[in-house]
């Protein structure tokens, strides 16, 4: 069960606590440790295109999760933040994510004497989503997605499903939520999308 995340900022968000499939990335460090192959990499673009698309096809949840523009995002937010039927990201959201686009050493295989542009000697960096440089909404998607936040709707809250191409058109990225428990990647997955500033999507309200 996750909890209500509320902070100084405009904003309360659904963020579940830690899933055992990421336990690894929180148990790291997000400095890179040294490797016997090589200098370690911090960034996915100093990969060669091989490793680079390995990484990738193992940690990018567009690709692990097959995430297009149809996909529907749901998450359960405070009536006041939905304006005239759409929403705005949240600066100051408490989850914790996967950045895929930055390498942490992985420390399970740093006794291999992997090569520095091994793929399988990185994990994603964590950090947390206010540390993004654009606002963001922590959102469940999946075959049981719209489930698994009902139970946060209540006479303040509301669930509200969204469109993941509504996002992406707007200069929105998407990463694992890596501090959700309610992820079972099967039937529901907790992602976060980021929405620049000063931007809004469209929202339906499921239950008013």
């Amino acid at each position: 069960m996750g909890n209500i995340c509320s902070s100084g900022g405009s904003h309360h968000v659904y963020s579940p606590p830690v899933s055992p499939r990421h336990s690894a990335y929180s148990a790291g460090t997000s400095s890179p440790v040294g490797h016997a192959g090589g200098q370690p990499l911090t960034s996915v673009y100093q990969l060669s295109h091989e490793a680079r698309s390995a990484f990738l096809n193992n940690h990018d949840p567009m690709i692990v999760f097959d995430l297009h523009a149809e996909t529907p995002l749901y998450r359960t937010t405070h009536r006041k933040y939905v304006k005239d039927g759409r929403i705005a990201g949240n600066p100051e959201s408490c989850a914790r994510i996967a950045l895929h686009e930055e390498l942490r050493s992985n420390p399970y295989t740093q006794h291999y004497n992997l090569p520095a542009d091994d793929h399988r000697a990185y994990f994603p960096k964590q950090i947390r989503a206010s540390e993004l440089p654009d606002p963001s909404l922590n959102v469940m998607t999946g075959p049981m997605g719209r489930q698994a936040i009902g139970s946060y709707a209540d006479n303040n809250h509301v669930a509200v499903e969204m469109r993941l191409g509504d996002f992406l058109e707007k200069g929105g990225k998407v990463y694992s939520d890596v501090s959700a428990v309610a992820s079972d990647e099967e039937t529901a997955t907790a992602l976060i999308v980021t929405l620049p500033k000063g931007k809004k999507v469209p929202v339906k309200v499921l239950d008013d």
